[in-house]
């Protein structure tokens, strides 16, 4: 009959625990629960929802949380003024339900007429949606310059 060593508590199963200096593994579950928290709350801003024209107009009462607006500029209504205020109009999947909107501010160099944008800001009871930022999609056909050469302008 073989007898097994009793089980010292320096080498049962909880006994790295014991060996382990407890301040160490303290310190690594505070930098891991710090970093998980940056993560988590910077993620949550890259990760935020725009809606879409269609969207925004069939709730207007949820306004509130409705603070990007995504959609295509509508052909021929992109105005530019001396003060440089900028207004155009966003449409999604139908042109006649279309969202006004006013901005002002740097204006991407790939806006332009039909270009998919999503726009930041409020939208107001007048109907029209106050931009404070403009970030507009560049276009599917987008390729790159061989090196040394131009873009040759995209027919439409």
């Amino acid at each position: 009959m073989t007898t097994q060593p009793p089980m010292d508590s320096a080498t049962g199963p909880l006994g790295w625990y014991r060996r382990a200096n407890k301040k160490v593994l303290a310190g690594i579950v505070v930098i891991v629960v710090a970093v998980a928290a940056l993560i988590v709350t910077n993620l949550g801003d890259a990760l935020t929802y725009y809606n879409t024209v269609d969207e925004l107009k069939a709730d207007p009462q949820a306004v509130e949380d409705r603070r990007r607006v995504g959609g295509r500029v509508l052909e021929g209504s992109i105005e530019k003024d001396a003060e440089n205020n900028l207004s155009f109009t966003i449409y999604h999947n139908e042109v006649t339900n279309t969202l006004p909107v006013h901005y002002r501010g740097v204006v991407p160099d790939i806006f332009d007429d039909e270009v998919d944008v999503i726009v930041e800001g409020e939208w107001r009871r007048d109907g029209i949606f106050y931009a404070s930022n403009l970030i507009a999609q560049h276009p599917p056909e987008f390729q790159v310059a061989e090196p040394g050469s131009t873009h040759a302008p995209v027919e439409r």
